[in-house]
């Protein structure tokens, strides 16, 4: 009876171990017809502005698993910035800053260093952080910009807005 004693907690410990690992959830992918619907989307947000704005929308309003499967085909499918820039704008939309800002910054990465859109996205990276409450970052993003060219004057007017707000949230 004292070996049984003894041999409990040992029995526990080996039943523990040798249980089968917890499925995590976040490693499972949709399924192969699920795949294929969602490429078909992600190849959608490169089309005609009209069509390609209402994928974005759509892809805003997924599942989790499902948005992740469509970062997974940024770089293999499209690494077009337009696609990443509605994407990050209905996700902003949806209240999905996080998210928003990661296509922002893809968007950001995938322009020429002198795009003229360049400006705009950092600006809209800004309003994320900001909705993200992270006025810090925000400030860095506005006020750190490398690009000698002047914003334009309706742009300009937007930067300082944010600005202003961010400094004010950062007290």
């Amino acid at each position: 009876m004292k070996l049984i004693a003894l041999l409990m907690p040992f029995l526990f410990i080996l039943a523990a171990c040798s249980a089968a690992p917890a499925i995590d959830e976040g490693a499972q992918a949709p399924s192969a017809e699920r795949q294929a619907q969602l490429t078909g989307l992600f190849d959608r947000l490169s089309g005609d502005e009209a069509g390609a704005k209402k994928a974005a929308a759509q892809a805003a309003r997924l599942e989790e698993l499902d948005r992740r499967f469509l970062t997974s085909l940024w770089g293999t499918r499209s690494s077009a910035p337009q696609a990443a820039m509605r994407l990050g704008e209905a996700l902003a939309e949806a209240g999905a800053h996080e998210e928003a800002f990661a296509w922002y910054l893809r968007t950001f990465r995938a322009l020429p260093a002198h795009d003229a859109l360049r400006p705009y996205v950092r600006y809209e990276m800004a309003r994320n952080c900001l909705a993200m409450g992270k006025p810090d970052d925000a400030i860095n993003l506005l006020a750190n910009r490398l690009d000698p060219a002047p914003l334009p004057e309706a742009l300009q007017a937007k930067y300082d807005a944010l600005l202003e707000a961010a400094a004010k949230a950062s007290r």
